[in-house]
């Protein structure tokens, strides 16, 4: 890497945008920026997807992430976006090692179709994703991730106008569990539950030897049984909670009832923080809600 660039990472859950800017160097990440704001527009709801209005809909984001971007002193042209999972479909499926890539294909077409009976394959960003079996090797199952491409050339457009280029685009939880493997590469020899907490749902992915083997979502009442039995059906070691809605009280509460060791996530363990930066001990104290953006700034693919 020649000099220092810097990426700017934003999760998307609905209307609220967390946001972590980090500089790449040959001397390791550091934090330069990071906050949050609401957004306007619901990206929950189905008409981010259509054509009418998209435009209008750009305009908007774009203004936001400039207002957004001078208030925190951010700079990248680089920027990433992490999805939550009623952005995309998300579906386990099994895989025949046998068949061909154009098979594979129309495999994962045919999975599409399933999921949405009336959707036009050619409408949508389909990406599949290897899982692990239960002893952290290559299985039989994978993940398929599909976006509608109106919106990913909506997130194109509104990088173009704001003078950058996108990066990446991922699921938030994914990238949660990528900030916990950059910040606690010990966990590539446990099996560990990943857990984003959330208002009415969690996602839960359990990585094997570093490497997922499952992701869900599920919804929930806020009740802590549910993750611990998740975790105990998957034989997690330990348990890492992160999210807007974790805090030490509900991490506390949670060690109670379980027999599996529970930590709060720190996705800046490994990543510098200049005291600096606008808002550093509000960044600190919330850390454990820029997990899965941290996740997503310091990946350089």
């Amino acid at each position: 890497m020649k000099g220092t660039e810097r990426y700017l990472a934003f999760i998307i859950e609905s209307r609220h945008i967390t946001a972590v800017e980090i500089a790449h160097s040959t001397k390791g990440k550091t934090l330069t920026a990071a906050g949050s704001f609401d957004s306007e527009i619901d990206f929950d709801s189905p008409e981010i997807y259509g054509e009418s209005g998209s435009a209008a809909r750009e305009k908007v984001f774009v203004k936001e992430i400039q207002t957004f971007m001078k208030r925190i002193a951010a700079g990248a042209h680089f920027f990433s976006f992490g999805l939550n999972t009623r952005m995309a479909m998300l579906q386990q499926i099994p895989v025949e090692e046998t068949l061909t890539d154009e098979e594979f294909n129309i495999h994962l077409q045919w999975e599409l179709q399933n999921y949405f009976p009336d959707a036009d394959p050619k409408h949508f960003v389909v990406q599949p994703y290897a899982l692990v079996g239960d002893t952290g090797v290559a299985g039989n199952n994978a993940m398929i991730i599909s976006v509608k491409k109106s919106f990913v050339n909506f997130l194109n457009n509104v990088c173009h106008e704001l003078h950058g280029s996108m990066h990446i685009l991922d699921i938030d939880q994914f990238c949660a569990e990528g900030a916990l493997l950059y910040n606690y590469p010990h966990l590539t020899s446990k099996r560990t539950a990943v857990i984003g907490v959330d208002e009415e749902t969690l996602d839960a992915g359990l990585l094997v030897n570093g490497k997922n083997s499952d992701v869900k979502t599920m919804k929930w009442s806020r009740d802590l049984a549910v993750i611990d039995k998740y975790a105990r059906e998957k034989g997690a070691e330990v348990i890492y909670l992160h999210g807007r809605l974790v805090t030490q009280r509900l991490v506390d509460q949670l060690k109670n009832i379980s027999p599996i060791d529970v930590e709060m996530a720190d996705p800046f363990r490994k990543v510098a923080l200049p005291p600096t930066i606008k808002g550093v001990d509000e960044i600190k104290m919330r850390r454990q809600e820029y997990t899965a953006a941290v996740g997503l700034a310091v990946r350089e693919e």
